[in-house]
């Protein structure tokens, strides 16, 4: 599939700017969680509720594009409809993040300095993967999708590697039980969101989705 023909004429734009817009969020949430600060935290809500919208007219676009009609969008070709709606996931997931990250400025939840480094690093990682997938969208760069398949199995394995670690640490009893339940919880959140903009660049590729394991 061509990477330039994931909308009809004329939604192209529209698939972009959306993607940038997941773009934006995640860093109001990457920003309250290096700063402790919430503040960024309500314009990543408010972005975040624009970006349910926007899915939701630009796929009815989408649908009187394709046929002529208002029909719903289950009669839509998948490949016609598959960007935002994993663009939305990945809003879902960020929403998500920004909760557990609130929260963990609110109660004043501590992690160790490790497992603050590893949040730290995950960000970065996911946030070069949303760029890339953002760039990608924009010019039909098939160098950026096979990077964000690769670089998105890299941070799965990253992720599963360090709830190892977390594990161990558990276990040695550095971590209180309420921060590792953050923890965990930002672990899942960031592996949602990798996992939604690799399943785009999968479909961008190979023309085909696996079965969805996030919700």
């Amino acid at each position: 599939m061509d990477v330039r023909t994931v909308a009809p004429a004329g939604q192209q734009a529209d698939v972009v700017a959306m993607a940038d817009e997941v773009v934006r969020t995640f860093l109001h949430v990457r920003d309250a969680f290096v700063r402790l600060d919430p503040a960024p935290l309500d314009e990543a809500a408010r972005l975040a509720r624009l970006l349910h919208r926007q899915e939701q007219a630009l796929i009815h676009r989408m649908v009187q594009a394709a046929d002529g009609s208002s029909a719903p969008a289950a009669g839509l070709d998948e490949e016609v409809i598959f960007v935002p709606m994993h663009l939305e996931r990945v809003a879902d997931n960020i929403e998500l993040l920004g909760a557990s990250v609130g929260r963990m400025i609110r109660d004043g939840i501590l992690f160790t300095d490790r497992a603050t480094g590893e949040i730290r690093r995950l960000f970065a990682t996911v946030l070069e993967l949303l760029e890339g997938l953002r760039d990608a969208l924009r010019t039909g760069n098939r160098t950026l999708v096979r990077y964000i398949r690769d670089a998105g199995h890299a941070a799965e394995a990253q992720a599963n590697e360090f709830a190892l670690f977390h594990e161990q640490r558990l276990i040695e009893g550095v971590c209180e039980p309420k921060a590792s339940s953050v923890y965990l919880a930002m672990l899942d959140q960031l592996r949602g969101i990798e996992w939604h903009a690799r399943q785009v660049a999968e479909k961008l590729g190979t023309g085909s989705l696996p079965d969805e394991p996030y919700a």
